[in-house]
């Protein structure tokens, strides 16, 4: 074991609690679930590389809300320029700066920008993203560097 008991022990309650989500509720499937989420738990842990870092709840509450209330404000923002009388929309690709290294953490944040209305990530280089925007005199770099900032305060290193 690499990490202690109690990781691994909070790894297998969530995988439990992701094979109750899945519908299995009998006792015979709770039972299963229970065996199989310790078991996997423990394999993960011991084939997983060392982390110098560890997820914050408080970081991922505060992105979960930042992201729920931006993609409320998004979504009603391109619903009113693209159903109001006039439409208001200046599409293009543009190139922004992005704090989120690449590679991992990168692609993961990239796919959850995709979620959000009015922006779509396309990729980039190790210090920017590409992005396509519907409105790209707006505060595209402003909005990404936000996202970007809220998503890795979900991390903290193990010096924190």
């Amino acid at each position: 074991m690499q990490r202690g008991v109690w990781p691994i022990a909070r790894r297998a309650l969530l995988l439990w609690c992701a094979w109750i989500v899945l519908g299995r509720t009998g006792p015979v499937d709770l039972a299963v679930g229970a065996v199989v989420a310790v078991v996997v738990a423990i394999v993960s842990d011991a084939l997983a590389p060392q982390r110098d870092s560890a997820v914050s709840p408080g970081g991922i509450l505060r992105f979960a809300l930042r992201f729920v209330a931006r993609s409320l404000i998004a979504g009603a923002d391109v619903a009113g320029r693209v159903l109001g009388p006039r439409v208001r929309v200046r599409p293009g690709i543009a190139s922004v700066p992005c704090a989120v290294p690449a590679g991992v953490p990168r692609q993961f944040f990239s796919s959850l920008s995709s979620l959000q209305p009015g922006i779509l990530p396309l990729g980039g280089d190790a210090s920017s993203m590409q992005v396509h925007s519907l409105d790209v005199e707006g505060p595209v770099e402003a909005d990404i560097a936000g996202d970007a900032a809220a998503f890795l305060a979900m991390y903290r290193t193990r010096a924190q």
